[in-house]
C-alpha cells in the first residue's frame, strides 16, 4: 500500500470512519452485527453505534479479536487499521479454523465527540469491574483531585494548581501519582479516569458481541488498541496475562519476549494496579477458551504529557466557558495526544499494527 493511500485511510470525523469501516467489512464478506447507542447522538446528529464484523469460519475455534475505540479519541488511530487489516482480508483467505473479530467503536459516543470517555464519562477501561461487591478505593485521586481538575484556568490558577500537585508527589512519590491517576477511581464522577457505579451500556455490548461470535472459540488472541503511551510513534505492550502462564508465553512469542516483558511505560515507575479493564471483562465473557493478548499504546507523549491530555479531555467535557474557536484549538490539541497529524507517526502506526496483527494470526494458526 502506498504512502498516500494509507495516509488516506485515516479519518477525519466518527461517521467517515464507520462507514469506511462497514464497507470494508461489507467487501470482505464479514459477518455484521450492529448495536445502536439509545439516547446518543454525534456532533452532526448522527447516530451512534458499536459495530462488529467477523470474518473466517463461523465456527473457528481460535479466534483473534481487536478492539478499537475503548477510549473514543484513541479510535482515530486504530479504525483506519481495522479498514486497512479488512482490505487486505478480501485478498487473502484466513486457515480454516482461524477467525478474526474486529469491535469498531466500543466508546462511539467518546469518537464522535473527540473525548476518551463515554456518555457518562466513565472510562470503559475501568468498568469492568463487579459491582455487587464495594468498588475499588483509591485515597491518592481523592487528594490530588482538587488539584489535578481545578477549574482554573488562568495562568495564576494553574501554576498554583502545580505547585500544590509537586507538593504532593515530592511527599508520595512518582510512582503514587501515576498509580492515582492510572488505576482507576470510582468515587469522583466529574474526575479523571472515573470507572462508574454500574456496568456501562458498551460493557453489555461487549458482553452481546462474545456471546454471539465466541461461544465456539478454544482459543482466543486479543488486542485492545491504544494510543498515548510509550516512545513516539512505537507500540507499547501492556499485557495483562499472568505472568509465566501459557497465555503470557503465546504473546512473548508472538510480538516477542523484550516488547511483553518490558517495565517502561512510567518513567521507571512500577505499573499501576488497574482495575475494571476491557482485557478483563473480555476474558471473562470467554471464560471457555484460552485467552491470549495484551492492550497496544501507540506513543504519542511520556507519562507528564498524558496526563495533560486527560486534563484536556476533561476540559473538553466540563468547561461550559469554552467558545467555538477555544473548543476547536483544544481538539486539535486533543488530535495530537491521541492521533498526531504528522504523516510519519501515522505510517509507521498503521505499518506497525498490521505486523502486530500478522504475528498474532501466524501464533493462532501454530
Amino acid at each position: 500500500m502506498k504512502d498516500t493511500e494509507i495516509l488516506d485511510l485515516y479519518p477525519t470525523h466518527y461517521a467517515q470512519a464507520r462507514a469506511r469501516f462497514l464497507a470494508a467489512a461489507q467487501a470482505a464478506d464479514a459477518t455484521l452485527y450492529t448495536q445502536v447507542l439509545p439516547d446518543q447522538v454525534g456532533p452532526a446528529n448522527e447516530g451512534l453505534a458499536l459495530d462488529a464484523a467477523y470474518v473466517g469460519a463461523a465456527d473457528a475455534s481460535r479466534v483473534l479479536v481487536m478492539l478499537a475505540g475503548t477510549h473514543g479519541s484513541e479510535a482515530y488511530a486504530a479504525s483506519p487499521l481495522m479498514v486497512a487489516f479488512l482490505q487486505a482480508q478480501k485478498q487473502v483467505e484466513l486457515a480454516g479454523d482461524v477467525g478474526v473479530l474486529l469491535v469498531h467503536a466500543v466508546n462511539p459516543y467518546g469518537f464522535a465527540h473527540m473525548l476518551r470517555t463515554n456518555e457518562n464519562n466513565v472510562d470503559l477501561n475501568r468498568n469492568f469491574i463487579d459491582f455487587s461487591s464495594p468498588v475499588p478505593g483509591n485515597q491518592g485521586y481523592r487528594a490530588i483531585h482538587p488539584l489535578i481538575c481545578s477549574g482554573d484556568h488562568t495562568e495564576h490558577g494553574k501554576a498554583a494548581a502545580r505547585a500544590a500537585l509537586d507538593a504532593w508527589i515530592e511527599e508520595n512519590g512518582q510512582a503514587a501519582f501515576f498509580n492515582a491517576i492510572f488505576a482507576g477511581q470510582y468515587e469522583v464522577p466529574d474526575g479523571l479516569i472515573y470507572g462508574g457505579q454500574e456496568r456501562q451500556w458498551s460493557n453489555h455490548a461487549l458482553q452481546n458481541v462474545a456471546d454471539r461470535f465466541l461461544g465456539h472459540a478454544r482459543r482466543i488472541g486479543f488486542i485492545d488498541w491504544h494510543t498515548g503511551l510509550g516512545e513516539y510513534g512505537q507500540s507499547f505492550f501492556l499485557c495483562f496475562n499472568e505472568p509465566g502462564s501459557p497465555e503470557w508465553e503465546h504473546c512473548c512469542a508472538w510480538w516477542g519476549r523484550d516488547a511483553i516483558e518490558n517495565k517502561g511505560g512510567f518513567g521507571g515507575a512500577p505499573r499501576p494496579r488497574y482495575s475494571g479493564l476491557v482485557f478483563q471483562g473480555m476474558r471473562e465473557f470467554c471464560a471457555q477458551a484460552e485467552f491470549s493478548g495484551a492492550v497496544i499504546e501507540f506513543g504519542t507523549t511520556p507519562p507528564e504529557a498524558t496526563i495533560a491530555g486527560l486534563q484536556l479531555d476533561h476540559r473538553l467535557r466540563f468547561d461550559t466557558m469554552l467558545e467555538q474557536e477555544q473548543r476547536a484549538v483544544l481538539h486539535e490539541q486533543a488530535m495530537a495526544s491521541f492521533c498526531p497529524r504528522d504523516p510519519q507517526w501515522r505510517l509507521d502506526v498503521m505499518r506497525e499494527g498490521l505486523w502486530i496483527v500478522g504475528r498474532a494470526l501466524d501464533g493462532l494458526r501454530a
